[in-house]
């Protein structure tokens, strides 16, 4: 299980269809950084463009306990990828 933040899209002149939006799944920098529900312009960008975006805090991310961030240990390009995929892929789910 990975935490993620999740942004709709946010633009008058985009109308959702009986499609989903086109997701854009972004990672933080690390390996054990996260990220924050601080102002992000990059995220701004997409959303007001028609996109949702997931800004995953995999794991090894710092703010949820030291058993998540060792998580990584010895497995880093594994599991981070591994998360950031079961992200996408919960979201198509829904």
């Amino acid at each position: 299980m990975a935490h993620m933040l999740y942004y709709p899209p946010k633009n008058k002149d985009y109308t959702a269809s009986d499609l989903a939006p086109p997701l854009l799944v972004k990672s933080h920098g690390g390996p054990t950084a996260a990220t924050s529900t601080a102002f992000n312009s990059t995220i701004q960008f997409w959303t007001s463009r028609g996109w949702a975006v997931a800004d995953v805090n995999y794991s090894g991310s710092t703010g949820y306990g030291r058993e998540y961030r060792d998580r990584l240990k010895g497995t880093w390009g594994v599991v981070d990828v591994e998360d950031m995929g079961a992200a996408a892929e919960h979201l198509v789910q829904q």
